[in-house]
């Protein structure tokens, strides 16, 4: 329901300023450019789809993006012809295009590792604010007392999808956020004889899509480093992930799509147990 609300929500806005961005001897002069000053080849697509390939194998992050660096780096030094310590400048530096024309410049002159030290250092310190919270359950007795006045299935949905854009809000970190909204309230939906998808979908639509939402988050402050505008100046934008939560709890308030435990695989569950 959100995806259709977003795609029709874009469409008519797309449809309205269509006919402002249609320069189509800028867009020609941009292209000659980039063809004139670097070599373009379906190659290129290698540390992409390298990426997308360790990722949907569900390879650890680390050596996944290691990986598709490394495969940039080659893609580099043999399609590009950079030198060794051109890659490494532009690694920890970033890339500062120099062809003369000022739209491709700015397109392509990006920072490296040294221009998201300010936001990996505030991601650092949100991971390190969110475990002092988790650890001692600071969190856990706000939630607790959310989850005694939630006597409906309705009502639990509600508390689970506030309670996980509180702990983004708090805790500072999206997966902190996924980790207490889960915890806290597996046990009472198991208790109601809800199936675990329920608990699985009011998470993701809160605590997974709205931490860049939050500009203190380390989900809004990676986002907005990497897209350059302020989160505050995108969250009106991004609708799917502000409408996410509201649509949870509205289909949760009129018990839709709410699935019940199936007897068979609760006792397949107890025998694995055991």
């Amino acid at each position: 329901m959100t995806i259709t609300l977003t795609l029709i929500i874009e469409t008519v806005i797309g449809l309205r300023y269509s006919d402002t961005g249609s320069d189509l001897e800028r867009i020609e002069s941009i292209l000659t450019t980039l063809e004139n000053t670097f070599v373009i080849s379906p190659v290129l697509f290698l540390p992409l789809v390298l990426v997308l390939v360790v990722s949907y194998k569900k390879m650890p992050a680390i050596p996944g993006i290691a990986l598709g660096v490394i495969a940039g780096a080659i893609c580099a030094a043999l399609m590009q012809g950079a030198n060794y310590d051109a890659i490494a400048h532009v690694a920890f530096g970033g890339y500062g295009a120099e062809t003369g024309f000022e739209d491709v410049d700015s397109l392509l002159s990006r920072g490296g590792l040294d221009s998201m030290m300010y936001t990996i250092s505030i991601i650092i310190v949100a991971m390190m604010f969110g475990g002092v919270m988790e650890r001692t359950n600071q969190l856990k007795v706000i939630a607790d007392r959310i989850l005694a006045a939630a006597k409906s299935t309705g009502s639990l949905i509600v508390s689970t999808v506030l309670t996980s854009i509180g702990a983004n809000l708090i805790l500072c970190d999206q997966y902190m956020a996924i980790v207490m909204g889960a915890r806290t309230y597996a046990q009472a939906y198991e208790e109601r004889g809800l199936a675990p998808e329920n608990l699985s979908r009011a998470v993701e639509d809160s605590a997974t899509v709205t931490a860049n939402l939050v500009p203190w988050n380390s989900g809004g402050a990676y986002q907005a480093a990497t897209l350059g505008v302020a989160t505050i100046a995108y969250l009106p934008f991004n609708f799917f992930c502000w409408m996410s939560p509201i649509v949870t709890i509205i289909f949760g308030l009129m018990g839709w799509t709410i699935w019940k435990r199936e007897p068979e695989k609760e006792k397949e569950a107890e025998l694995q147990e055991s």
